[in-house]
């Protein structure tokens, strides 16, 4: 996105209006992309379909500027384009302008050719795989949402649990950890002893036992 507003910014410069509109257009792919990434991100599988969409409109307009370049190629504007410097240097080497220009015209529709393929083939495969994973995606995107934080949480094994109440029921009480455990439930004893529960049984699980 950041080389095609450079690339804008130069054919304005230049006078290249139907350049600049391009660029725009492409830009505008760039932006429906991103938006679709950041719809993904915040578990939206309609980002998949701005995915979609965005690779779609910039063949559409990779297309169509080929096309339109291919139909309007001219070999008389392309003859009076020539500079005095590159007619001298024609002159200087004895050729005729326009014995040239078949091979001029063949450049050009070739290059153009070239783009069009690697243009449909890239951004048509883009289009294709984004289209073929929508659905994986949005059923992903289900079950991230229908995910509780306790499922998302780090098992913890039973073992622990039985540990720390073997420990309480003998009365061994782990002084440090149980201030720790007052300060988290602000000094609610109904609370305190859960926290402290949780803090022991991490404090197992961590040093393996």
């Amino acid at each position: 996105m950041i080389v095609a507003a450079f690339g804008t910014f130069l054919t304005l410069l230049f006078g290249d209006i139907l350049g600049m509109g391009i660029g725009v257009l492409v830009m505008g792919a760039g932006l429906m992309e991103v938006h679709g990434n950041r719809r993904l991100g915040r578990l939206d599988p309609e980002g998949m379909t701005w995915l979609v969409r965005s690779q779609m409109f910039l063949l559409a307009v990779v297309l169509v500027y080929a096309v339109s370049r291919l139909a309007s190629f001219d070999s008389e504007l392309a003859l009076g384009n020539l500079t005095p410097e590159m007619q001298a240097a024609l002159q200087e080497m004895d050729l005729d302008p326009r014995d040239l220009m078949p091979l001029v015209k063949l450049t050009v529709f070739t290059t153009y050719g070239i783009v069009i393929a690697v243009t449909g083939v890239y951004q048509g495969g883009l289009c294709l795989f984004y289209r073929s994973r929508t659905d994986l995606v949005a059923r992903g995107i289900r079950e991230a949402r229908t995910m509780t934080p306790a499922a998302l949480a780090p098992k913890v094994d039973q073992r622990f649990y039985n540990a720390v109440a073997a420990e309480m029921s003998a009365g061994t009480i782990h002084e440090g950890l149980w201030a720790r455990a007052m300060a988290e439930s602000d000094g609610q004893e109904a609370r305190c002893k859960a926290v402290y529960i949780r803090l022991r049984v991490t404090e197992l699980s961590q040093a393996g036992g």
